[in-house]
């Protein structure tokens, strides 16, 4: 058996001009994440991630502080399913407000607009221009999946996977057989800078555990 050891991107800038970049907090838990590898003697193979800045970044940060010489790969198929300006536009469209932090509105209300965008993506009823509907995003990550988990490995190979909530939400649902329903509540429980571990060996995949912190001091312990 192998692993993968899916990981979110450290906290990003919700709510910032520019959304694919990592907060202080999302830096400081990428190199911690990085430490607590080193030191528990984790180190794996290969490190992929997805061609954001905030996927990239924190494979980079977590590499430089473990230590590791080990090789990172990008991988495309690990992008999310769309940027935070996209999903801030559908909201506004969608619910005919302001999704401006400075407007006058609440951290906690920006919050619950972008959620419901999320779900209302995820049930058909808004769509974000040039990116794919929840149905085509699972059919392109399930393919990723099979292809990956195919392929000729060796046996016992560990494979650190940064990428997004929702490209994990989707993999969680391809691993546990749970219907496009189960996305959202899947999607809005992942923390940043959690692992999830799946085992695989021919194409055969069980998960081994789900949306871990453990690893992080609690004041980097964060959902957004």
């Amino acid at each position: 058996m192998s692993t993968l050891i899916l990981m979110r991107h450290g906290q990003a800038s919700f709510g910032a001009a520019r959304y694919d970049a990592l907060s202080e907090l999302g830096q400081a838990q990428a190199r911690a994440t990085g430490l607590w590898l080193c030191n528990h003697g984790l180190q794996p193979n290969v490190v992929l991630h997805g061609p954001r800045q905030r996927q990239a970044g924190t494979a980079a940060l977590l590499l430089k502080e473990s230590g590791f010489g080990i090789p990172s790969q990008q991988h495309t198929a690990l992008d999310e399913f769309a940027e935070g300006e996209e999903i801030f536009s559908a909201a506004e469209q969608l619910l005919g407000r302001s999704m401006a932090l400075d407007a006058g509105r609440s951290r906690l209300d920006v919050l619950h607009d972008y959620d419901a965008t999320c779900r209302a993506w995820a049930n058909g009823e808004v769509t974000i221009p040039g990116r794919l509907s929840l149905k085509d995003f699972r059919a392109q990550l399930s393919q990723w999946l099979s292809a990956h988990t195919h392929a000729q490995q060796a046996s016992g190979q560990v494979e650190l996977v940064v990428t997004s909530a929702g490209s994990i939400a989707v993999l969680m649902c391809e691993v546990m057989g749970l219907p496009d329903s189960s996305w959202y509540s899947l999607l809005r429980v992942i923390r940043n800078a959690s692992l999830t571990e799946v085992l695989y060996s021919k194409g055969k995949v069980s998960l081994l555990s789900f949306n871990g912190v453990s690893h992080l001091p609690p004041q980097l312990n964060t959902s957004m």
